[in-house]
């Protein structure tokens, strides 16, 4: 398991960027379409970050637990709970941890791994720890949501592009005028096993004209649909749907994502090692 560098606290303002620029709610409609009307379920979302999907499911009516290992974003949907009515805040749990170094508590009927969060993994091992561990968090027959961009085959070419460049995220300026800009440079790569180090670094300007510039290395492996696939098979989990983007639309190999509605077939879970 490689030591990653957690991205979201490099600044406190990332958080804020982070709302900026994931505005999407087609994802949410989906889950509340799959969930269906009147069911009140209870909830565990590793990597929440501030609550874009978390909290409209909690205004629904169910009960959330969420986990993330950055503090700035946790930070940042705690503000939003405080906002929210009573009732809502007391269905919603936070926990700032590591998914990879913790175990998940259990007695779900629902996990989502939503919002591409296998990105911010250095290697399938990790990713299928994740799948494994959700295995063990649900109740038999319950639901797994599990949502990342489409790559099969090789590493895209977009991935293999030398030089250092410009990021959409962070790039921009905060309500207090902090203005963030992103860049990445990329340093190996692994065609065939679809993995893509690079060198990351945010530059701060401050709005009295201070200039930070931090860095950090990041690998990621983007997870084809097969791997994804198999990885829910071997943990007890049986594909109801695969859809192809998160309006709902039916998965085909130019689809640019694989979202998969999974239930757990019966009380064999999957084993992975800690």
């Amino acid at each position: 398991m490689l030591e990653q560098i957690q991205s979201y606290d490099l600044d406190s303002h990332i958080a804020e960027f982070y709302d900026q620029h994931e505005t999407e709610r087609n994802d949410v409609a989906l889950l509340r379409r799959l969930i269906g009307a009147g069911e009140r379920l209870r909830i565990l979302e590793p990597f929440c970050g501030t609550g874009r999907l978390l909290l409209p499911l909690a205004q629904d009516g169910h009960e959330l637990v969420g986990m993330d290992v950055a503090h700035f974003m946790l930070n940042r949907l705690r503000g939003k709970l405080e906002a929210l009515p009573e009732c809502v805040r007391k269905r919603v749990g936070l926990t700032e941890v590591d998914v990879l170094r913790t175990d998940w508590p259990s007695g779900f009927d629902l996990v989502i791994l939503g919002g591409n969060c296998f990105y911010e993994l250095s290697s399938p091992e990790e990713q299928e720890l994740c799948i494994a561990r959700a295995a063990r968090s649900l109740l038999p027959g319950g639901r797994l949501f599990l949502d990342n961009s489409h790559m099969e085959g090789l590493l895209d070419v977009s991935w293999r592009q030398m030089g250092k460049r410009k990021t959409l995220f962070p790039n921009g300026a905060c309500a207090v005028g902090v203005k963030l800009e992103g860049f990445t440079e990329l340093l190996w790569f692994d065609s065939e096993r679809r993995l893509s180090r690079n060198r990351r670094s945010i530059r701060v300007t401050y709005p009295d004209g201070r200039v930070e510039e931090r860095s950090y290395v990041q690998q990621k492996h983007p997870p084809s649909t097969s791997e994804m696939k198999d990885w829910l098979q071997r943990h007890g989990f049986t594909i109801e749907q695969l859809y192809g983007d998160k309006k709902g639309t039916r998965y085909t190999d130019a689809s640019p994502r694989a979202v998969f509605w999974a239930h757990l077939a019966d009380q064999e879970r999957g084993q992975a090692t800690k």
